[in-house]
C-alpha cells in the first residue's frame, strides 16, 4: 500500500519540489494549494496526485482538507505545514500589525488548521509524521547570539516562525504518546523571489534533503529543530 503525504504551499518553490520527489517515489500525494489554475498545473504534470484547493489562512481549510482526505484514504502518513509567506518590514518604524499578523494567522494557525484536519487520518497510519517547514530566524539562541544582525530580516517573519517552532514543541508533547512525530525542519537558504541575501540553496537541492530526512525521520526524532543534511539547531 502506497505511502500518503500532503504538502500546503505545493503550488512553487519548496512545496512543489517536494510534491514532485513524493509523486516520483510513487507516494500518493495530496498536495494542498489556493486556486484552480495551480490545481490544474499539478494535474497535467502528474495526474495521479490529488490536488486539495485550499486556503491555510482561512478556517474553511479545515473542513475542506478533511474531507478531500477522506474521499480518497482512511490514512496519512505524513503532513508537510510548508505554506508560507514573507514578511517585508524589519525594522520598528515600519513593521505594521496587519502585516504580523497575516504571518502568524499562516505559519501558526495555518499549521493548527491542518493539524485538525488531519490528526484522525495520521493516528491510523503505522509511523506518522508531521514536518513543520521552519527557519534558522526563528532560533531564539542564533537571534541573541547576534549572527542575524546584519541581514535585514522583517520582524514578522523571525517572530511568526519562532511561534511555529513552540507550536511544534506543544505538538510533540501531546502527540509523542499516540506515536507521532512532530518536528521542525529547515530546509537550508533557500534560491526563491523572497530569498535571503546569503541564499545558497535552489529549490529542488533543498527538496531532496527534506525528502531523505523525511524517509529516515521516526518518533525519535520527534521534538527536534534539525537542518537535514547539517544537524539539530538551537532553538
Amino acid at each position: 500500500m502506497k505511502e500518503t503525504v500532503c504538502i500546503t504551499g505545493a503550488s512553487r518553490g519548496l512545496g512543489y519540489e517536494l510534491t514532485k520527489l513524493f509523486y516520483a517515489h510513487h507516494y500518493c500525494v495530496f498536495p494542498l494549494v489556493r486556486s484552480n489554475t495551480s490545481a490544474e498545473n499539478l494535474l497535467n504534470e502528474m495526474p495521479n496526485c490529488h490536488p486539495i484547493i485550499a486556503d491555510v489562512a482561512e478556517d474553511t481549510c479545515t473542513d475542506i482538507l478533511k474531507s478531500a482526505l477522506s474521499a480518497h484514504t482512511d490514512v496519512l502518513d505524513i503532513l508537510i505545514n510548508n505554506a508560507g509567506i514573507p514578511g517585508i518590514a524589519y525594522q520598528i518604524t515600519t513593521v505594521t500589525t496587519h502585516e504580523t499578523g497575516a504571518l502568524f494567522n499562516v505559519h501558526n494557525l495555518g499549521v493548527i488548521r491542518t493539524v485538525q484536519a488531519s490528526l484522525s487520518f495520521l493516528e491510523r497510519s503505522a509511523k506518522p509524521r508531521i514536518i513543520n517547514v521552519s527557519s534558522r530566524l526563528a532560533s531564539l539562541t542564533k537571534t541573541a547570539s547576534g549572527e542575524f544582525n546584519e541581514g535585514g530580516f522583517s520582524y514578522s517573519y523571525r517572530m511568526a516562525k519562532a511561534a511555529q517552532n513552540m507550536l511544534t514543541l506543544c505538538l510533540d508533547q501531546e502527540l509523542r504518546s499516540k506515536g507521532i512525530h512532530v518536528s521542525s525542519v529547515h530546509p537550508g537558504k533557500i534560491n526563491t523571489n523572497c530569498a535571503s541575501y546569503d541564499a545558497n540553496l535552489e529549490p529542488n537541492e533543498a527538496a531532496k534533503k527534506v525528502f531523505d530526512w523525511c524517509k529516515r525521520a521516526g518518533i525519535h526524532n520527534s521534538g527536534s529543530f534539525v537542518e537535514p543534511g547539517t544537524g539539530e539547531l538551537p532553538w
